[in-house]
């Protein structure tokens, strides 16, 4: 039986240059690719944060659950850790500062179960384990807290009638010439979003990371969360791509102004743990 280390170790030199070549063309392709896009974004930028805008809605959470690595322990209210590259599933991270604009995001979950599959969590359920007895077993050392609050505006995007007009707007978005023949030689396939189902499977989809993690270009759905932090909008509801259950992306740094804020339901172990996060301190934490 040929194993497949023994495949990989006998390649030729000239196999190395040529995957070489072709990755940095893939990577090219996407800078490409996404300036395209962006660029059509950026013509309709108003009417597209508009057409989110009119579809949040105020949202309470109570006793929901939010993990942080153990780094984070003292600052469970913080987003900071979003920014580590590349960024969360709604924002953007140190990905690179020159290009893209660097944004942070809260993240918590209805139930603990999903809090922890979403921070630890990477792999499907396997045999009689589910995605959360997967993340058990990873020995990073974590802090749990249980989190209530209240948003002005949150943006559904569980209900994919909330991102029809979005999709209306961008369901007529055309490529180049150039990028489809790179596209046809590269064999990537290349399709945009013509429904607002489609566009909600793109947000939702478990291999987001992919993206900005291989070619260092933002995902399609941490684009979205720029444009929905741009809107003004305090948070994103979306299904966990691991459990499938209730997720919060929360955008603290638009709580100027506003009576929103998230707070711990427990007891502080030290006072300068910060218990609440609202429009007199959320400049504090980002």
């Amino acid at each position: 039986m040929i194993k497949r280390w023994e495949v990989l170790d006998s390649g030729l030199i000239s196999d190395i240059l040529q995957s070489k070549a072709r990755f940095e063309q893939l990577v090219e392709f996407h800078w490409d690719y996404y300036s395209e896009l962006a660029f059509q974004r950026n013509q309709i930028r108003e009417q597209l944060k508009g057409s989110l805008r009119e579809k949040a809605q105020p949202f309470e959470f109570s006793k929901w659950q939010r993990i942080v690595r153990y780094k984070y322990s003292l600052t469970p209210l913080s987003p900071k850790g979003s920014l580590v590259d590349p960024g969360g599933r709604f924002n953007i991270g140190e990905l690179d500062r020159v290009r893209y604009r660097v944004f942070p995001a809260l993240y918590i979950a209805a139930d603990k179960g999903t809090a922890l599959a979403e921070v630890l969590g990477r792999d499907e359920s396997t045999g009689s384990f589910s995605p959360e007895d997967l993340a058990l077993t990873k020995p990073d050392s974590i802090t749990a807290v249980s989190v209530s609050g209240k948003l002005e505006s949150t943006l559904d995007i569980r209900e994919r009638n909330n991102l029809a007009r979005f999709v209306n707007l961008i369901k007529d978005f055309r490529l180049s010439r150039s990028l489809i023949l790179k596209a046809r030689k590269l064999k990537f396939p290349l399709r945009l979003v013509k429904t607002a189902k489609e566009l909600g499977g793109v947000l939702e989809q478990r291999d987001w990371r992919n993206w900005p993690m291989a070619f260092d270009v933002p995902a399609a759905c941490q684009v979205f969360g720029g444009l929905v932090m741009d809107a003004g909008i305090e948070g994103i509801l979306y299904n966990s791509a691991i459990t499938q259950r209730l997720s919060l992306a929360i955008f603290p740094q638009n709580f100027l102004n506003s009576s929103s804020y998230v707070e711990l339901d427990d007891a502080v172990p030290a006072e300068e743990v910060q218990r609440r996060i609202d429009s007199s301190n959320f400049s504090k934490f980002i």
